[in-house]
């Protein structure tokens, strides 16, 4: 049978077209065993390996006593995970995660609704649900949640984290590398469906958990600067307020408080103005604290000695510009009695005899206009201009502390300079690092430079302490110690413009202790008071307070008796007792419950105006707020001969106010014994004390 052509044809074509597929496929199968075998191999065990992250702790941190400022604690975690959109229960997902957080349930069901195939409803929750109430399809796991367990203490300092354990803000944020920790990783076979085959998986690489953190932080001094600096802004009806209690020999900040407080817990309820530590990002006019600048380079530079004298004009002097006037006028003075007298005047005279560009080298000297190198978060370096940029006038106003900004850590930072002896400190927030129980490093202290000669620095400390002694700062005295310090009271800067808000002030004052050996200095700032503005009445007394209670502390070194009434060695020793005096009663109770004593308020008002022991019990007593009046006539109880502590509590408890002298028992009264006088009326005593142990 003959076979036509075309036929042929096609038959060799076929024949061609099945050799060619058949050397395709054999060239193929070659090219997935010789050369492309690994790279599917890789694929085929990709698809059967899910790799996990092992999270590391982050590291804890502590206050120099290894008290516990942060760390972590285990919270629930919820999600969907893969067939999201299969599931009939999705509303009543959406309700059920709602409900947690206040997210509207049906912003959560358009979220469960969309395309990716995971979505998170709940995370680090510290409430979770029980697991017969978890809904069909929820998936659970256990994560760490960053808690503050102390609450808003150093909250500004702290900062916080986000819902991922990253630092956002403060030390949480600046030491984040070494807080972190390095992840691990895990890897486990699963099935088709991405179900784990088999209960463990083989670690690759473990976590390395973070280092803890050790701050220079004191929490006694600092819930103390906190609540002592909290009652003056709410007494002052403040904006806010700031304090600063550091160790001047070392730089170590042991205490920065920031008023109003807030809660690391809960950041998100805060305005973020609240949330940053004002204390190293705001700057404000320091006002008369800045004296100290032109007195000392004066002293330093040999232009005037102590007892030089310096005509105050009477206290106007005309400046261009305008006119300088003193708050009290003032004819002859000595450079001495310039700074006890806080004279404007007296200060300009000595500032022009340093010149502008001495004046100025002495101004950076101490660390104004640059940063402290303390490496605090957030830190500015202030605002200082060049001799070539000042006005007419701007050497007579920089001062006096006007026409420039500072940060308070600038302004602790400059009068630790004069406190320990001429040296400039970078202040030191960080004290050392820890793994597991090693110090893994450790920080000194930095001296950045010599500002003035130790006898320099020593003139000052004693001009400091007549300030205090006998000038505008009496009221920051301490018993038992003598305090070197300075007022001020700037006008504050209207916000965007020229000038000075007419009725608007910064009330501060700043001061160490004891003066002849300094180990303590502490910074208090109020902003914006109302009704009275200056330094001395307003700031001075709250660095008064924050001082006698840390002293009164049982492992303060330079700890001295409180003031109460007992023997030693009845029940609970007096040194062992804070000093309360000045608190709110709500304050004063919660002191004395950390602390463990028992305690018993006599009267019924808001503020401790003494205190006492009787047995092992602490007796506060309250009155009615120094500033208020009382309607109606009494006549004045008879004191005389009565301890001090007793005097107080029955001229109070007869509606009368106290001013007190000495100690011990009272010897004199004015007005005398049943004198009929007005309620509210001020009650002078003085006490003697009659045996050494009578304090």
């Amino acid at each position: 049978m003959r076979i036509e052509a075309r036929h042929t044809r096609r038959l060799k074509l076929v024949s061609l077209l099945g050799i060619g597929f058949a050397v395709a496929l054999a060239f193929r199968l070659a090219s997935l065993q010789l050369w492309a075998g690994e790279a599917y191999t890789a694929q085929a065990r990709s698809q059967h390996e899910k790799r996990t992250v092992l999270q590391a702790n982050r590291g804890h941190i502590l206050d120099r006593h290894g008290r516990v400022l942060v760390t972590n604690l285990e919270a629930q975690s919820f999600f969907l995970n893969s067939n999201i959109s299969e599931l009939d229960n999705l509303r009543a997902i959406a309700v059920r995660f709602s409900r947690r957080d206040g997210e509207d349930s049906a912003e959560v069901l358009k979220r469960l609704r969309g395309k990716r195939s995971f979505v998170w409803l709940a995370r680090k929750v510290m409430d979770g649900l029980p697991e017969d109430r978890v809904p069909e399809g929820v998936g659970r796991m256990v994560e760490m949640r960053r808690s503050y367990p102390m609450g808003t203490l150093a909250g500004q300092v702290l900062g916080y984290t986000d819902i991922d354990n990253v630092g956002i803000d403060g030390i949480e944020h600046h030491f984040d590398a070494l807080l972190k920790g390095k992840p691990g990783e895990m890897v486990s076979r699963v099935d088709a469906r991405g179900k784990a085959l088999g209960a463990l998986g083989a670690v690759l690489r473990l976590p390395e958990d973070g280092g803890d953190l050790v701050l220079t932080i004191d929490t006694d001094y600092q819930s103390i600067a906190e609540e002592e600096l909290e009652a003056a802004v709410a007494r002052f009806q403040a904006r806010s307020g700031i304090a600063i209690v550091t160790q001047p020999n070392t730089g170590e900040i042991l205490a920065m408080a920031n008023v109003p407080l807030y809660d690391p817990n809960a950041f998100g309820r805060y305005d973020p103005k609240v949330r940053r530590n004002r204390a190293v990002t705001d700057l404000y006019e320091p006002g008369s604290t800045f004296k100290v600048v032109a007195f000392a380079g004066a002293l330093e530079e040999k232009d005037y000695a102590p007892e030089d004298r310096i005509f105050c004009e009477n206290g106007t002097m005309k400046v261009a510009g305008g006119v300088i006037r003193d708050t009290h006028p003032h004819g002859w003075l000595t450079v001495r009695e310039v700074i006890e007298a806080s004279s404007n005047i007296g200060t300009i005279k000595i500032a022009r005899t340093l010149g502008k560009a001495e004046f100025f080298r002495y101004i950076r000297l101490f660390g104004f206009g640059s940063l402290t190198g303390g490496n605090l978060p957030g830190e500015v370096p202030g605002d200082v201009k060049h001799p070539s940029k000042w006005s007419e006038r701007s050497l007579e106003t920089i001062a006096i502390g006007q026409e420039l900004g500072v940060t308070a850590l600038q302004m602790v930072t400059a009068y630790g300079a004069v406190a320990n002896g001429g040296r400039l400190l970078a202040p030191r927030i960080f004290l050392k690092t820890l793994r597991g129980d090693s110090v893994v490093s450790v920080q000194r202290p930095q001296v950045v430079r010599q500002v003035i000669s130790p006898q320099t620095a020593a003139t000052v400390t004693g001009v400091l302490g007549g300030a205090v002694t006998r000038g505008t700062g009496s009221n920051a005295r301490v018993s038992g110690y003598q305090v070197a310090g300075k007022t001020g009271t700037a006008q504050k800067a209207l916000e965007g413009g020229r000038g000075y808000a007419p009725n608007d002030y910064n009330a501060s004052f700043i001061g160490y202790l004891p003066a002849e050996r300094p180990e303590l200095l502490c910074l208090v700032i109020v902003d914006s008071p109302k009704g009275i503005r200056w330094g001395s009445k307003v700031a001075a007394p709250v660095f008064s307070r924050i001082m006698q209670r840390i002293l009164s502390l049982r492992k303060t070194r330079l700890r001295h008796r409180a003031v109460v009434d007992g023997k030693e060695g009845d029940g609970r020793s007096e040194k062992q007792v804070p000093v309360l005096k000045g608190l709110s009663r709500e304050s004063a109770l919660r002191v004395l419950d950390r602390r463990g004593f028992q305690a018993r308020v006599l009267g019924s008002d808001t503020r401790v105006l003494d205190q006492a022991v009787q047995q092992k019990e602490v007796l506060l007593y309250v009155a009615p707020d120094s500033s208020g009046q009382v309607e109606g006539e009494v006549r004045t109880p008879d004191v005389v001969g009565v301890p001090l502590r007793q005097a107080v509590y029955r001229l109070t408890a007869a509606g009368l106010r106290v001013e007190t002298s000495g100690s011990g028992r009272v010897v004199g009264q004015t007005p005398r014994a049943g004198t009929a006088v007005e309620r509210g009326t001020v009650c002078r005593i003085e006490g003697r004390s009659v045996a050494s142990n009578e304090l």
